[in-house]
């Protein structure tokens, strides 16, 4: 019975209906701005604006950004440390990047 129930979820999951809008930058803008402010995603956000259900929880917020080889070991260098060490690459960029966001506030 579990079986037959989580393939209907699948099959109402594959019939699902997506939108995309082009709405204009500043209206993108301020509904992703919304988002952030309430944790949610911008698809909830749009959910929340149309009184449908909003089954997610509130979500953090993460940024990312590709490297390529020679921009991980250039910033490697930047902040001395061995460019093998993605991980303390990557914690190096964190705390920069919460330096600069409260440099701002």
């Amino acid at each position: 019975m579990k079986n037959k129930h989580t393939w209907q979820k699948q099959e109402q999951a594959v019939r699902a209906t997506q939108l995309a809008f082009d709405l204009s930058s500043d209206a993108q803008k301020y509904i992703k701005k919304q988002a952030i402010d309430a944790e949610l995603t911008p698809s909830d956000m749009i959910r929340r604006i149309l009184n449908l259900e909003v089954k997610s929880k509130k979500t953090r917020q993460r940024l990312s950004f590709n490297l390529n080889d020679d921009e991980l070991l250039l910033l490697a260098k930047r902040f001395d440390v061995e460019p093998l060490d993605k991980r303390l690459v990557k914690q190096k960029v964190a705390e920069l990047l919460i330096q600069y966001a409260q440099q701002k506030n």
